[in-house]
């Protein structure tokens, strides 16, 4: 079982993906303490391997991984839950689940917050 951590992107890219509204938060369903919420837009890959390979950030590389399907916008205010032994050392990178996701997804630690 490959163990994924949050991740969030300390970079802005707002002018990669554009600017969207904030949406309403999700019904999720972790621990009180695993609870965070997306904070920007901010791109999300499948593995660890494709987060690394995103910085440094650009829009040209962002676009080709999400061609592929193993990066994806994850839009600011977005509940999500912490996957915290994620068997990773990088304090730069968080693994978190989508609400209603299948997927495990790393973002930048700075991308991220605690769920009010």
């Amino acid at each position: 079982m490959i163990h994924l951590r949050l991740a969030a992107m300390a970079l802005s890219i707002g002018c990669v993906f554009g600017s969207t509204a904030v949406l309403a938060a999700e019904p999720v369903h972790c621990g009180q303490a695993d609870t965070l919420k997306i904070r920007g837009d901010v791109p999300a890959a499948i593995s660890f391997d494709v987060y690394r390979q995103l910085r440094p950030l650009s829009a040209q590389r962002v676009a080709l991984f999400q061609s592929a399907g193993e990066v994806k916008r994850l839009p600011d205010g977005l509940a999500v839950c912490e996957v915290a032994d994620d068997g990773v050392d990088d304090p730069s990178a968080v693994l978190v689940q989508l609400p209603q996701g299948r997927n495990a997804w790393w973002v930048s630690s700075a991308n991220v917050q605690a769920a009010d």
